[in-house]
């Protein structure tokens, strides 16, 4: 992941928020560098994550597992994570296996943006 790629902006309520945009297989063979990016991005003092899958190709069980361990990330540092343009293969395995009730899911950049929800 190139940092460089990263935007902060703040929430609507005035909040850190980083905007992240991941690309390419979310999977096994990823998981490690992808854990270790968004630990990295909460640890920078930015709790509030927005994820932009709009390049993520694939995303299997250990990519899920990734997604569900930052959130919990986020929360025990007093934020959130949420998703936002969601390619259709992508949103079909967050269906299947329920995530889409704990990940909170954006149509797009600007809807999550300007709607990110507040953490408390």
């Amino acid at each position: 992941m190139d940092f460089q790629r990263l935007r902060n902006t703040l929430t609507p309520s005035g909040d850190k928020l980083a905007v992240v945009p991941l690309e390419g297989r979310f999977s096994a063979q990823s998981a490690s560098e992808m854990r270790q990016m968004l630990k990295q991005v909460i640890d920078f003092g930015y709790p509030n994550l927005l994820i932009d899958m709009t390049q993520v190709t694939f995303i299997d069980s250990v990519g899920l597992g990734v997604l569900v361990s930052t959130l919990h990330k986020c929360r025990a540092a007093g934020g959130i994570l949420c998703l936002c343009n969601v390619p259709e293969a992508v949103s079909l395995v967050l269906q299947l296996t329920s995530m889409e009730k704990v990940l909170t899911c954006f149509a797009s950049l600007r809807e999550g943006v300007t709607q990110f929800p507040s953490a408390s």
